[in-house]
């Protein structure tokens, strides 16, 4: 069964208005795409794979599982699925993005995805798909139905799954955020995905990076963009990193707290050696004004070097750069 093309684009356009004419009025572009959020590790396996998957998908090549084993083990109901959600921003993804100090996952260190990469499909084409069903909330819930028919998609209170700001003691609207579709597995990238999007250009160099081969067929879709607001960003992240013939640049996006960052930078060239090897435990994300990046000085001739940077000991950034003219 699957939801005709009329009826979706009947549901997307009526949303859109609804939302344009809402405060904050962003998210007038979520209607049209479906999300799914994901370790940059497990982004790796899925684009290497072409294929979003179940969990219990024998062909699955998880690498970070995030889920919290208290919810994931409550019904698997879902776990034959790819899943995705109708917004950004669930509550999952706000207890498990960014870079966090010891203890400061709500549901353990494991529920943890330091640098979190989104994956947004076209909405029409995944809703229409053959097989395709949906929630109005989370499906780890005791009380999730799911359902695919039309009526079933119209019952979804859709003002709440997308809401933003405060629930005003209507707690109702924090499980329809949640609300899912999903997908029978594989779910096929080449078929609905639009983009990829990245927190910042340091995270987009270390995706590509560890795409390895495979970073030419995704680099066009591999994207950095506020436009949609997918991400939280409360966290530490690498926000840019360049080098020029005297020192290496970085700057941070800093913690809502403006709390101090355990900070590690490791600098090899071409042939392994160690140029920098920097660390600072209690390092401020933000240097003083004027100055809007840090630098460590060090004497690099044109050639490429292998760089990466830990914040609180999490990989946040790794990728080779080269400096000076194109080696080949």
């Amino acid at each position: 069964m699957a939801l005709s093309a009329n009826f979706v684009d009947a549901h997307i356009s009526k949303w859109e208005a609804y939302l344009r004419r809402q405060h904050r009025a962003y998210r007038e572009k979520w209607p049209s795409r479906l999300f799914h959020h994901t370790p940059i590790e497990n982004a790796v396996k899925i684009l290497q794979d072409g294929n979003l998957r179940s969990r219990l998908d024998p062909q699955s090549k998880r690498t970070r599982d995030v889920a919290a084993a208290g919810v994931i083990d409550n019904r698997a109901d879902a776990h034959q699925y790819a899943r995705l959600y109708f917004r950004p921003k669930i509550p999952t993804q706000y207890h498990i993005e960014g870079i966090r100090k010891t203890n400061e996952c709500s549901y353990g260190e494991a529920t943890h995805a330091p640098v979190l990469i989104m994956f947004v499909f076209d909405a029409k084409a995944v809703l229409s798909r053959e097989g395709i069903m949906f929630c109005d909330q989370n499906m780890q819930k005791d009380e999730a139905s799911p359902g695919g028919t039309e009526e079933y998609f119209s019952s979804i209170p859709f003002e709440k799954v997308y809401h933003e700001g405060g629930i005003g003691g209507d707690y109702s609207i924090i499980s329809h955020r949640c609300a899912e579709v999903l997908a029978p597995s594989p779910l096929p990238l080449e078929e609905a995905l639009q983009w990829i999007y990245c927190r910042s250009i340091a995270e987009k160099e270390t995706l590509l990076e560890m795409l390895g081969a495979d970073a030419e067929i995704w680099s066009k879709k591999i994207i950095i963009s506020n436009d949609v607001l997918v991400f939280e960003r409360k966290f530490v992240f690498v926000d840019e990193v360049t080098l020029s013939p005297e020192r290496i640049l970085f700057r941070f996006n800093p913690r809502a707290d403006r709390a101090p960052v355990d900070v590690q930078v490791s600098v090899k060239d071409a042939k392994g050696t160690q140029l920098i090897k920097f660390r600072n435990s209690a390092m401020n994300p933000s240097p003083d004004p004027p100055a809007t990046r840090w630098r460590l000085d060090c004497k690099f001739p044109n050639g490429t070097y292998w760089v990466e940077i830990r914040l609180e000991g999490h990989l946040a950034y790794r990728a080779h750069v080269t400096l000076g003219d194109d080696l080949f």
